[in-house]
């Protein structure tokens, strides 16, 4: 009964119709970093405003926290870039470090997935070894590459490869699930990372040592986050208001002036 009912909504995935229309000419990305750029976004939900034109670009290899109060977008933001949805005005880009934008509707899905991770606080876990796990984000990734991506999330302190997860990973901690999903991403090597408060459930010691991994790594990474411990290691910080960018600039910048929305978020 429980392998028909797992069948059952395994093949209600599959059937299911893609939430954003496949290109009609898609293009081609260019080797190389990838930055990001929201331009004059709107979306809204069941008629509700959530996003006013907003404007925001991270450049290739650059970290950004982006932080506001609960319901601002944020989570939406990074909707918008998996790519669930379209915005219903503006473009969702991704910036080359050479050549024109390339807008996401003008991507097929599996360039998508292979030039952006988005990774929120818990991956969905399966029965089975945790390379298999790990593997349903790269199924050809090599034992090596397997093994320094456990290594560089903390995982190996806690599992092996081979190492069998309990169904939705019910033995696991909050914060060993969340290593477990930053590790499938990266297993993929994705251009962009966006983590969607993935390291909430990880202790400030286990949130810094991740976050200089990551950093070492080079890529493109947007942090949504409201633990001032993660915005501060960030490039910059831009803060969400009313679904627009109410001002973005450096740590030291924005808490220095008492009344910036970062020390407002900061205050709640």
């Amino acid at each position: 009964m429980g392998l028909r009912a797992a069948a059952a909504r395994v093949e209600a995935a599959l059937t299911a119709p893609a939430l954003a229309p496949p290109p009609a000419a898609p293009r081609a990305l260019p080797p190389g970093p990838l930055g990001v750029r929201l331009r004059g976004v709107d979306f809204h939900y069941d008629g509700r405003p959530v996003l006013r034109q907003l404007d925001l670009t991270v450049p290739p290899g650059r970290t950004l926290a982006l932080t506001g109060a609960s319901g601002t977008g944020k989570s939406t933001c990074a909707h918008l870039l998996a790519r669930f949805w379209d915005p219903a005005a503006g473009s969702v880009q991704l910036l080359p470090g050479e050549g024109e934008p390339v807008d996401l509707r003008d991507l097929t899905d599996a360039d998508l997935r292979r030039a952006v991770a988005v990774v929120g606080q818990d991956a969905p876990l399966f029965h089975g070894t945790l390379a298999e796990n790990l593997r349903l984000a790269a199924p050809d990734a090599d034992d090596a590459r397997l093994l320094a991506t456990v290594r560089l999330c903390g995982i190996d302190r806690f599992a092996a490869p081979d190492t069998v997860i309990g169904e939705r990973g019910a033995t696991l901690s909050g914060g060993q699930r969340a290593r477990i999903a930053l590790a499938r991403a990266l297993l993929a090597e994705p251009r962009v990372l966006v983590l969607d408060e993935t390291t909430a459930h990880l202790d400030n010691t286990a949130d810094a040592q991740l976050a200089a991994a990551l950093r070492a790594e080079g890529r493109t990474t947007i942090v949504i986050a409201h633990r001032p411990a993660t915005i501060r290691r960030a490039d910059r910080v831009a803060v969400l208001e009313s679904g627009r960018i109410a001002e973005e600039g450096t740590w030291q910048a924005l808490t220095a002036r008492p009344d910036s929305a970062l020390n407002r978020v900061l205050r709640r």
